[in-house]
């Protein structure tokens, strides 16, 4: 899955101005930035993405750490703050209805049209941190299921 997703999902996370390594991801606008994450299920087989919008600047924790801006990423949002992007139907994850890849083996063919799905999908992660609005795809953290 990682293979697919450096051939197909980071090129288009880059040409929405997102940077990043590994699974998180952020794009720096003037007043905000947008923050999105890769999760794997613990078990295996299975992804979602996981995006928030918060104000530009370090955060200052309740704890009194200061996480320098380009150290954040988006579990350091409030869950009430944050979206998933996930599959739906009958194909979803047992696990956390996410996209999944379980039994893929080795076809790199599934990998990489599961990924060419999620990357079609990328529009409503755009709209969600943009107007808040969510999608047949992605919805609000808080209301995950």
């Amino acid at each position: 899955m990682r293979r697919a997703f450096k051939r197909l999902l980071l090129p288009a996370l880059q040409d929405l101005g997102f940077h990043g390594r590994g699974s998180t991801f952020q794009r720096a606008l003037p007043q905000s930035l947008d923050l999105l994450s890769i999760q794997y299920w613990k078990y295996g087989g299975e992804f979602l993405l996981e995006c928030a919008r918060r104000e530009r600047g370090p955060l200052h924790t309740s704890w009194g750490e200061v996480v320098p801006e380009e150290k954040l990423d988006v579990a350091y949002v409030d869950p009430r703050q944050r979206a998933r992007l996930e599959q739906r139907g009958p194909t979803a994850g047992p696990g956390f209805q996410g996209f999944c890849f379980a039994g893929f083996g080795e076809d790199v063919a599934r990998y990489e049209g599961l990924a060419a799905q999620v990357v079609a999908l990328l529009p409503e992660v755009d709209a969600w941190l943009a107007h808040g609005r969510a999608g047949t795809h992605l919805r609000p953290y808080f209301n995950a299921s």
